[in-house]
């Protein structure tokens, strides 16, 4: 045993599902990768700068599924999260991910920015009093639903098609065929960095070109509570107040690599690469591409360059000029659905990465001693209870910053993080898995590529920060 974690147990890998059973949890990313960067990030820097910084945004997603594809690889096989295999490891992985969780996602950005959007849809109270609103409505979400994942992913694949139907009427409407060609062209114009812009800025953009962060890592959580693969052998977190509960085992499962279990084994992977090719990177690269084109075509012309919040807001204001308040009102509620996905997304994501390093490593592994107040909650308590914690502590917090800057935070410190894991996950699907298991050569060029990328981002960042400070 590894650092004194549980042996991986040995089943056989059942048969994957329809293919169209399988899809899901892409759409959870997308509902990641659409709010945020997408909305706030992207349609900044594209109206300063022009599309042809693009070639940054087609390189954030598209390292971003590489390594959303790897970190279900190794799920599958394994029934593990992320979290778990790493601390096999490196021991002290284990609370760097848990103060890393804290330190990225306690930041109430999505809720500020939540509220900013409707104040402006329905014209009366604060933008705290909305903010606070849209936040106990995800808890009420949350404990809406019997299975925690299932309600989630089910919510998202109604509120992203209404958002992409919005998105394609407002684009149809705004958008030259000129605008497609400059789009186009700046997706290649790599290396071009335009003078004066923020390096921060310019990063956290590029982490937001998708999940980031932990987020990306959450992917195997998300997986297994679906019953991806192994993640069927564990067990799912399900709501103590409308659901019987489940165990959950704290152990990770591993399969023979026989005909069988093989022929299960590239059904999956083909699975994971629909859902996260398709769904996340491809309708997540034409949702980056449409709003921030939809941005640069409106506020462009008339010298607008707006910060944070108002590129949203300004842009729903000129919408209203051109169609009216049908168009004012539809470009705020896209935004409203955008941001509320991502929000509770989020929220999701930080409640089940930190129960799921308490629950394991109060059961298994070197920081059991230390976790034996934890040991008798289960998964599911732990869960739907930080849930409520990570609401009543953002309602407090959102008071005290402006969305920009706490979204930009958040995506720098995601961007550190990310110069981290990613080697760690080369490494355990490179020499931890069984040989058949393992990436292939261009798969493991790609992710040797984004390590190199977040290292020298990671460099630049610090940098950067140093010689303005000194």
């Amino acid at each position: 045993m590894e650092n004194n974690y549980s042996k991986l147990e040995i089943k056989d890998l059942h048969k994957p599902p329809h293919w169209f059973g399988a899809l899901g949890v892409g759409v959870v990313v997308m509902g990641l990768a659409i709010g945020t960067g997408e909305l706030i990030l992207w349609p900044h820097l594209i109206t300063k700068y022009g599309p042809q910084l693009l070639w940054a945004a087609f390189t954030g997603i598209t390292f971003q599924y590489f390594i959303n594809q790897e970190v279900a690889r190794h799920a599958l096989a394994t029934g593990e999260s992320f979290f778990t295999s790493s601390s096999r490891v490196f021991k002290w992985f284990a609370p760097s991910w848990l103060l890393s969780a804290v330190l990225l996602y306690i930041w109430p950005g999505w809720a500020s920015a939540i509220g900013t959007i409707l104040k402006e849809l329905f014209g009366f109270g604060s933008y705290l009093m909305w903010a606070v609103a849209s936040l106990f409505l995800v808890l009420i979400f949350t404990f809406s639903g019997r299975i925690a994942y299932n309600f989630l992913e089910k919510s998202l694949k109604i509120i992203i098609p209404i958002f992409c139907a919005l998105l394609l009427v407002n684009s149809f409407l705004t958008l030259s065929l000129n605008n497609i060609k400059e789009a186009v062209r700046g997706m290649f114009n790599f290396g071009y960095i335009p003078e004066g812009i923020d390096i921060s800025v310019l990063i956290g953009a590029i982490v937001f070109a998708g999940a980031g962060g932990l987020l990306n890592l959450c992917v195997s959580l998300w997986y297994r509570d679906k019953q991806a693969g192994m993640g069927k052998h564990v067990g799912r977190i399900i709501n103590p107040i409308t659901g019987k509960t489940e165990a959950v085992s704290f152990k990770g499962y591993i399969f023979h690599p026989d005909k069988k279990n093989l022929a299960n084994w590239k059904e999956w992977m083909k699975f994971i690469r629909i859902d996260q090719g398709i769904i996340f990177w491809l309708l997540g690269l034409a949702t980056l591409i449409l709003l921030s084109l939809n941005a640069y075509a409106v506020l462009t012309p008339k010298g607008i360059i707006p910060e944070g919040l108002n590129v949203a807001v300004a842009q729903a204001h000129i919408f209203g000029e051109r169609w009216g308040m049908w168009g004012f009102n539809s470009f705020l509620a896209m935004s409203f659905l955008m941001l509320f996905s991502v929000m509770w997304t989020i929220i999701d994501a930080f409640a089940r990465i930190v129960s799921d390093i308490l629950y394991v490593n109060s059961h298994t592994g070197p920081f059991q001693k230390y976790l034996g107040d934890i040991k008798n909650i289960s998964i599911h308590h732990l869960y739907y209870g930080l849930v409520v914690i990570i609401v009543l502590m953002s309602a407090f917090l959102i008071p005290l910053q402006q969305p920009l800057a706490l979204l930009t935070i958040s995506a720098v410190l995601g961007g550190l993080v990310m110069t981290v894991y990613t080697p760690v996950l080369i490494y355990l699907n490179n020499f931890r898995l069984p040989k058949p298991l393992r990436p292939g050569i261009f798969t493991n060029f790609m992710m040797c590529a984004a390590s190199l990328f977040y290292f020298s981002a990671s460099v630049a960042i610090i940098a950067h920060y140093f010689f303005k400070i000194f």
